[in-house]
């Protein structure tokens, strides 16, 4: 009988293979060194080692041009020798009678200890960047206990966790993807993963570890499931999606650096929609021709006060620059509802959807919104910066964050910081209440992007994030697309450009369907744009409009 395990976080993919364990440096070391200066000098030699590979692995990634990527490892490699921790574990040898490597894992449990303690999500997830550590060091001391490059070949990874060095290692496509017990949606190794293409469920919780060896499994990254001993029919159905996927992988390469184009000729720009500046190299790398959605939330989860405007700066700097040009559109925080920040000292909500959230949360803080606009601004200098309001209900809220943005670009020119003043500033129709007066947003706005995710949720009346409903509820429902529609007739007479940048918008049987419905742009997740500018290369203009209308049921 088939198991059903659900992720916290993933990365794009379907994989079909055997489970295999991977449980490195599983070693139990109990023997006392009785040398503590002889075992010292092992460990620093070690130390050494294991920094100079981390360093090596940053210059290469380096030189593919994967400048973010590297700063893992440098911060890695200056961790692996840190003062700190050497004169800790000589301290726990000499206290404790206790082996080098007993005192190195207990070092390194400790610190771990101390972050769990902390209840803080972010902080968690930095603890496969901990573990780098210990492994790195385990590894130059006494080697692997099985290597990755010693796995077979088209075997589905199982193990507790990996290292952000060990998912880089992975891209070279050895294994079919990779399944962890721990981990989640802004650890390193998750980011990674979707940088290099790895499919990947992370956050499986401890079931995953009882998965036998030799067990078949199908690793669904796109909705994060992990199914254990799944049947012929369900085998059989994501074997499908596995060849389609890789006749896709060879027919559709040569479309990344085509520009999005109808088969009747019509342009239509293709972007991506990233959650961290890592994953803008792989948007460019998919074919990307912007940025349509940069979603800053990354920045402010899980820790324990928000990012000040250096922090920020730095980040969305780094994206615009990567993009070389390139629209890079950020949205401005979006915490509330799902996501929940403690520091905020949001109040209880008992449908937090509908509460304090997006653009609701920056008025309710502006002190917050001053800051992240700060930073935009200073960022925008770098190249075409754009920003986005979320969950906008009323003209008002555009109006207010308009000036918000007017007093940030003055509190600038007063402190002689550069900043870049004119900034295209959109708007996201996420809410029945936007998309019925989208008229009347198109005054305040410069641009449109439909955020169908939520404006589902709204519309239909269902959680988008219980399983129960959701399903039953597609975003593409006639109900959604008419507003759709209707957002697009009101933006087309005002002149504003209208995006749609959620999940829909990388579904290839509804891309089309959106073009006929008047959108220009699509943004989606990287991996998903040559499939869509496949799909339009091959259909009409007349063709999609026509199956707009049949399917929206009104003259358009």
């Amino acid at each position: 009988m088939a198991i059903y395990l659900r992720g916290a976080g993933s990365s794009p993919g379907v994989a079909l293979g055997r489970a295999v364990h991977y449980l490195p440096n599983s070693h139990a070391w109990h023997t006392v060194d009785a040398d503590i200066d002889a075992a010292m000098a092992r460990f620093t030699t070690a130390q050494a080692m294991a920094a100079s590979q981390l360093r090596t692995l940053a210059s290469l990634l380096r030189e593919e041009g994967r400048t973010e990527e590297a700063r893992i490892f440098d911060t890695h490699s200056l961790l692996v020798e840190d003062e700190t921790l050497t004169q800790d574990v000589e301290r726990r040898m000499r206290e404790g009678r206790i082996s080098l490597e007993q005192a190195l894992i207990t070092a390194i449990d400790a610190l771990r200890e101390t972050i769990s303690a902390i209840e803080d999500p972010y902080l968690r997830e930095r603890s496969s960047d901990i573990d780098s550590v210990r492994r790195a060091i385990l590894t130059a001391l006494h080697g692997e206990t099985r290597r990755i490059h010693d796995l077979p070949i088209g075997a589905i990874l199982v193990t507790n966790d990996l290292t952000p060095a060990e998912a880089v290692s992975l891209r070279e496509g050895r294994v079919a993807g990779f399944a962890t017990a721990e981990g989640g949606p802004t650890s390193h190794t998750t980011i990674l993963a979707r940088a290099f293409g790895i499919p990947a469920v992370v956050g499986l919780g401890a079931a995953t570890l009882a998965i036998p060896d030799g067990a078949p499994l199908v690793l669904d990254g796109y909705t994060g499931l992990l199914i254990v001993d799944p049947d012929a029919f369900e085998w059989s159905s994501y074997e499908r999606r596995v060849s389609g996927s890789i006749a896709a992988r060879i027919r559709q390469p040569p479309l990344r650096d085509q520009p999005g184009r109808m088969a009747s000729g019509e342009p239509v720009t293709i972007w991506a929609n990233i959650s961290h500046p890592l994953e803008a190299r792989s948007a460019l790398e998919q074919g990307a021709e912007g940025i349509g959605l940069f979603r800053t939330e990354f920045l402010f989860l899980g820790r324990n006060a928000p990012p000040d405007e250096n922090e920020q700066y730095e980040a969305y700097r780094t994206v615009v620059e990567t993009m070389e040009g390139r629209p890079v559109i950020i949205r401005t925080l979006d915490i509330g509802g799902d996501k929940r920040v403690d520091y905020l000292d949001l109040p209880h909500e008992l449908n937090p959807s509908l509460g304090i959230r997006g653009l609701r949360l920056s008025m309710r803080r502006p002190d917050l919104f001053q800051t992240q606009i700060r930073a935009m601004l200073r960022a925008a200098v770098h190249g075409d910066l754009r920003i986005l309001l979320p969950m906008v209900t009323t003209p008002d809220e555009v109006i207010w964050a308009r000036e918000q943005i007017r007093s940030a670009a003055g509190s600038l020119a007063q402190e002689g910081i550069p900043y870049r003043a004119d900034i295209p500033v959109g708007v996201m129709i996420e809410t029945p209440a936007a998309a019925l007066t989208a008229d009347l947003l198109a005054r305040e706005a410069a641009f449109f992007s439909i955020g169908t995710n939520d404006l589902a949720q709204y519309v239909l009346a269902a959680d988008r994030t219980s399983a129960d409903v959701s399903a039953r509820y597609p975003q593409n429902a006639t109900a959604v697309l008419r507003l759709i529609a209707q957002t697009v007739g009101a933006a087309v007479r005002a002149h504003v450009q209208v995006c749609v940048c959620g999940e829909i918008a990388g579904v290839p049987d509804v891309a089309p369907l959106l073009i006929g419905l008047g959108v220009g742009q699509l943004s989606m997740n990287p991996s998903s744009i040559a499939a869509i500018k496949e799909r339009l290369s091959e259909t009409v203009m007349t063709q999609a409009q026509a199956t707009a209308r049949s399917v929206v049921h009104i003259y358009l």
